[in-house]
């Protein structure tokens, strides 16, 4: 595994999706106390009650979206097959206003970045809340494919991806929705997730895939209502890792912080191979990790709602929407212009396979290829990370 310090997105890369105005605006906030209420121009791009103002705004936003849109330029150019980036995931920003505690939609940068080599995308999103942003900006696209599993019932945000909710004009059907009913188990997130899954792949075809991974659908989130285990998030995240195709891994919602540490570690582990100990070793935040001090994520006893029946159901109307719309018409857009890359040696193949991107809003550093050279200086130069990140090698993003 490697360990990439990413550079914050310029104002031309957040362009490629937000407008003007609203970057201007959020460019605009700079210092924010405890007492400053927002205004009708906030207001207006979305900020003040779910997405409430911050200090250096901007600063925040291109941080986050960096962090993503880094993870995308390290699939182009081959430095990996799969990144991840616990800290992106903003799914609900949209084009002109911030959105369900979202500023950004970093999701969508990253799959812009990555449209740059890749002609089809295929979006999946496990949060337990609808991937609305996403999918408003792929509503009339053939080239990028949205799936997204959440729960859905009256008065849930965001009240959006019913089952009829498949896209409109030349991208009618190229969204797919799988509405939950409440307290949805490994159960029934397994069964469904394998069905539909499957059935989009092998219609669609994508050439590289994104996944948001909230963790907000894990049993006990305060902000959820469903019931899940690392289980089945690990069984969803097997079955798209064993297509090995370029994949990006976002983190997302999760609200209980202790459970969204456990299931990103769990996922982390399995994209890399590794077996982890139950037990959570000492650290700094130990104790915030009791009773049970390890990864385990128990269910819940109330009763899921899912009934076969409807997830059938479900199952069966994807199905007749992929046959129709997806299947019997193939993406016709135009082949976005790939850019050339460079193929790796046999070696740094060999150490190539996940990258982990991790955020830094102090710096923004220069070079980084794999080798001998560069490593032995990143050793000297940050030997504190990697005394916490054992066998991992510390690397700078070259764009």
């Amino acid at each position: 595994m490697k360990i990439v310090r990413s550079v914050p997105a310029t104002h031309e890369e957040l362009r490629k999706f937000h407008s003007e105005t609203y970057l201007d605006h959020i460019t605009s906030i700079h210092e924010i106390d405890d007492e400053y209420i927002a205004n009708s121009d906030d207001e207006a791009y979305g900020l003040g009650y779910d997405c409430p103002l911050v200090s250096n705004m901007f600063k925040l936003v291109t941080t986050i979206a960096g962090g993503s849109i880094t993870a995308a330029k390290c699939l182009i150019y081959n430095i990996a097959n799969v990144a991840i980036n616990w800290c992106g995931g903003w799914h609900h920003a949209q084009r002109c206003n911030a959105d369900g505690f979202c500023y950004v939609n970093d999701i969508v940068l990253a799959i812009e970045t990555l449209r740059s080599k890749f002609r089809k995308v295929l979006y999946i999103d496990l949060d337990v809340h609808h991937g609305n942003g996403v999918q408003d900006a792929y509503n009339l696209s053939k080239s990028v494919f949205t799936l997204s599993f959440h729960k859905f019932e009256p008065g849930f945000y965001p009240g959006t991806g019913g089952i009829d909710d498949i896209g409109a004009v030349a991208g009618k059907g190229y969204s797919c929705n799988v509405p939950l009913h409440a307290w949805y188990s490994d159960e029934s997130l397994e069964y469904v997730f394998e069905e539909v899954f499957m059935e989009v792949y092998a219609n669609f075809l994508p050439e590289a895939i994104v996944v948001q991974c909230g963790a907000d659908a894990l049993a006990c989130d305060p902000n959820g209502g469903a019931k899940l285990t690392p289980h089945s998030y690990s069984k969803c995240i097997k079955s798209i890792l064993d297509k090995r195709k370029p994949t990006i891994l976002l983190g997302g919602g999760g609200y209980k912080h202790t459970n969204a540490a456990r299931l990103w570690a769990t996922l982390t582990a399995l994209t890399l191979g590794e077996c982890l100990d139950e037990n959570i070793p000492e650290h700094r935040h130990w104790e915030k990790y009791g009773p049970t001090y390890t990864l385990a994520v128990d269910t819940m006893l109330t009763k899921d709602n899912n009934k076969k029946e409807y997830l059938d159901e479900c199952i069966s109307i994807i199905k007749e929407n992929l046959k129709k719309y997806v299947f019997l018409k193939p993406c016709t857009e135009p082949e976005p212009k790939k850019k050339k890359t460079e193929p790796l040696s046999a070696t740094e193949q060999s150490c190539s396979t996940t990258v982990a991107v991790k955020t830094n809003e102090n710096k923004i550093f220069k070079t980084l290829r794999g080798s001998s050279k560069t490593s032995a200086h990143n050793d000297e130069q940050h030997n504190t990370q990697k005394q916490n990140v054992l066998l991992t090698d510390v690397y700078d993003f070259i764009d």
